[in-house]
């Protein structure tokens, strides 16, 4: 993207209906000895009047064996984990054997109105609890749908991207998953999943842009905020990228 475009990108206000479905962030930390369910146990009564709804589950992981003439599977338990919800279920946080995790489902009040500070708290609950020193990973996910008013959907009219299909196509309707990997700069990778979804209308074309930036590294518990910065900034940039001006009116209209 060339900076023109940054610049546009930097000066675009917050949409009034921002089409995010679910925001999560998810934080790795070392541990001398992985959280167990007793230990886990620890964080219901913190977090108990913000999530009421509760449960401590076991994590399992399905491993598949083929031979030959046959697929066998097995499951192995590899931990617990602490699941809790807010009553209206918008709100969720986790706690694994050495992870955290904060979602918030639609609608998205926003980073700076609530959600970055929701993290950073949840974080110092278990910060002050379980006293590690180092956060391995942290990862910001926004998962946006966009409904189109139209049905085949013609690509050029709304998007900034084109399909990766023959001349011999044009950009119009069909079904589209595309899977994007790359590193950012530094440590920071991304992941970007694109692609249409059924939708229950005729005349709309549903679409999913999940972007997700991760940053890998060790750094002091103290530096979350920092971190967190981190990933969220080229969030925004990466949204834009994919989208028109006439898309970007859909998150703004009144209804």
């Amino acid at each position: 993207m060339d900076k023109t475009a940054n610049s546009k990108t930097k000066q675009r206000g917050k949409y009034q209906k921002p089409p995010i479905q679910e925001a999560v962030c998810e934080i790795h930390f070392k541990l001398t000895q992985p959280l167990d369910k007793g230990a886990l146990a620890r964080m219901q009564a913190p977090w108990r009047v913000e999530y009421p709804e509760q449960a401590i589950v076991a994590e399992r992981l399905l491993e598949l064996h083929l031979t030959l003439d046959k697929l066998d599977s097995s499951e192995k338990e590899t931990g617990h984990k602490l699941i809790a919800r807010s009553t209206d279920g918008k709100n969720l946080v986790q706690l694994g054997p050495a992870f955290m995790a904060v979602n918030r489902l639609a609608p998205y009040i926003g980073w700076d109105e609530s959600f970055r500070e929701t993290i950073l708290q949840r974080f110092r609950e278990v910060h002050s609890l379980f006293q590690f020193e180092k956060i391995q990973r942290i990862g910001l996910r926004y998962i946006n749908r966009i409904d189109f008013p139209e049905r085949p959907l013609r690509w050029k009219k709304w998007l900034a991207v084109s399909l990766p299909t023959p001349s011999t196509l044009e950009q119009v309707g069909g079904d589209f998953q595309c899977h994007y990997r790359n590193v950012l700069g530094g440590n920071l990778l991304c992941h970007i999943n694109l692609g249409t979804f059924p939708s229950p209308n005729d005349s709309v074309t549903s679409l999913i842009l999940d972007i997700d930036v991760t940053a890998h590294e060790d750094v002091p518990a103290e530096a979350l905020a920092e971190g967190l910065e981190r990933v969220h900034r080229p969030h925004r940039e990466l949204f834009e990228g994919y989208l028109l001006d006439k898309t970007r009116d859909l998150f703004n209209i009144d209804s």
